[in-house]
């Protein structure tokens, strides 16, 4: 696709004072914060992420977070994906 480059990551101490817990985390938990470094460069984007998309398909509904949260282990699972 012509015309379409790679988002720069953004270092921890240039990240939005709004993004380092996130970072931190991420961290901690993974040792990585990739998601949150190129996230950074449109912080509106990550902010929908988190608290709108992700906050209401996780954390609201019908189905109950324990079986949500199965569902993501067994799809990460499936996919390869390290956590």
């Amino acid at each position: 696709m012509a015309g379409v480059g790679h988002l720069s990551r953004i270092a921890r101490d240039d990240l939005p004072v709004e993004l380092l817990e996130k970072y931190d985390n991420g961290m901690a938990e993974a040792g990585e914060a990739e998601f949150i470094e190129a996230g950074a460069n449109a912080p509106e984007v990550l902010d929908w992420y988190f608290n709108s998309f992700y906050k209401r398909v996780f954390y609201e509904g019908r189905v109950d977070v324990r079986t949500k949260e199965l569902l993501r282990l067994k799809l990460s699972k499936t996919h390869g994906c390290f956590f």
